[in-house]
């Protein structure tokens, strides 16, 4: 009788690693496949490709998903949802309801210009779902981000030495062709948007540098050599989103991994440098646009082209949150709010003119297009996740992920959102959750 109940229970260990295993394969060739391709038209229509192939991708996981579901209630083994599950369930409410009662019709739900409205937001929130659920962060899953990131870099080298592989750039322009030097925007990898790879970068380069502690030199000097590419990348692209989030979310990962004993002391020199910085910056006026811009804020000047344009941007859309509060203007439904384009004029003249389809700011976004109680529930699941990130920070797989979370939320401050690079952001705070999950 003991033998045939040990049997049972070996055969359902097998099965339920079966199931993970699937997730796994599932994710691994996600990740591979999304990042790398950039579709068959260039930069000209990568979002687009980015957006159908998510779409493809992610059908098999929703049933997967179906399929567990089915399987644990038949079982009666459905967990009860945790409270990180229920705030993302909350924040797929409140974003439904602003589509249903956004004016801008079916516009909300989906349409070709704006690819994050609520159906792609609804995939956002249920990839969250199951894998917090069923997945694992393995150690295969890592091998698979590094050498997908391994190539992303090497495209990225050939595009640095002026080099056009695969014909991404149109005609036989390059990257330094871009930047209104004869197309319009910064475009590499197989990302296309510099902001947006310079998110990714923020939300990928303290992972490989977080799995490497704790490792022997021998075995961890590949994860620095590509964070240090990675690093390079980002400096070379020239945006500063990227860096601010390493820079900002590599602060709060000194204090969260210190030691508890070493925490206060050092909090309290990281609250005296921040202040002995701002005083240098309020004191002296550098020849650099965005400390300029920094050293005006602290002496309390403000201009709609600080960040570059993003104060513009802002200001109207704070202008405009109060007749919205509630339900917003619908699922990025920015590019249709009439909203006044941002001009830049140099001796007085008109030389650029670009259309607002972004806050430009990930919680400014949520606020603007889904509302209050959106954004009260996207902050709640986010900090709670981070909560969980802190009580289980020793693991390995809890450090790495965290600490990458946090460096993306940094960069996410300044950076517009995109389907692109968003659905890593779930998936990434989703293993989090699986593995904090099975640690309690």
């Amino acid at each position: 009788m003991a033998r045939q109940k040990q049997r049972k229970t070996e055969q359902k260990t097998r099965q339920t690693d079966w199931i993970g295993v699937w997730i796994e394969i599932w994710i691994g060739l996600f990740v591979a496949f999304y990042l790398l391709y950039p579709g068959t038209q260039g930069y000209r229509a990568i979002s687009g490709a980015k957006t159908g192939s998510f779409y493809v991708l992610f059908t098999p996981l929703f049933g997967l998903g179906v399929w567990y579901l089915i399987r644990d209630l038949r079982r009666g083994a459905l967990r009860p949802l945790r409270t990180t599950e229920a705030a993302a369930l909350l924040f797929l409410f409140c974003t439904l309801v602003s589509a249903a009662v956004s004016e801008h019709g079916g516009k909300a739900w989906y349409n070709a210009a704006s690819h994050e409205a609520a159906l792609t937001v609804c995939l956002y929130v249920l990839l969250f779902l199951i894998v917090s659920r069923w997945g694992k962060p393995t150690e295969r899953l890592f091998r698979v981000l590094f050498w997908t990131m391994a190539l992303f870099c090497v495209l990225c080298l050939f595009q640095a030495a002026g080099k056009n592989p695969f014909g991404l750039y149109p005609g036989e322009l390059n990257y330094y062709d871009g930047y209104g030097v004869k197309y319009p925007g910064g475009y590499a990898g197989t990302i296309g948007n510099v902001d947006f790879i310079s998110a990714f970068l923020a939300l990928v380069t303290p992972m490989l540098l977080l799995r490497s502690v704790g490792q022997k030199p021998r075995k961890a000097w590949p994860c620095w050599l590509l964070a240090a590419v990675c690093l390079w990348i980002a400096v070379w692209l020239r945006v500063l989103c990227g860096l601010v989030g390493m820079a900002a979310g590599g602060v709060i990962c000194l204090a969260v991994f210190c030691p508890d004993r070493a925490r206060k002391r050092v909090l309290l020199a990281l609250g005296l440098l921040a202040l002995i910085g701002l005083g240098l910056l309020r004191t002296f006026d550098l020849p650099i646009k965005f400390l300029h811009e920094l050293h005006e804020l602290l002496h309390g000047r403000f201009d709609d082209t600080f960040g570059t344009g993003r104060f513009y941007i802002w200001r109207q859309m704070l202008e405009r949150i109060p007749n919205r509060l509630l339900f917003g203007v619908g699922p990025d439904m920015v590019r249709f709010s009439d909203l006044e384009p941002f001009i830049k004029y140099e001796n007085g003249a008109e030389i650029a003119r670009a259309g607002i389809t972004d806050a430009h700011c990930y919680p400014l976004q949520i606020l603007f297009c889904q509302g209050l109680p959106a954004l009260l529930s996207w902050l709640s699941l986010v900090g709670l996740t981070l909560v969980h990130w802190f009580r289980h920070r020793t693991e390995p797989a809890v450090r790495t992920l965290g600490g990458g979370l946090v460096c993306f939320l940094c960069a996410m401050l300044f950076c517009p959102s995109s389907i692109i690079i968003m659905p890593f952001f779930w998936l990434t705070m989703g293993l989090l959750e699986a593995e904090t999950a099975s640690e309690n």
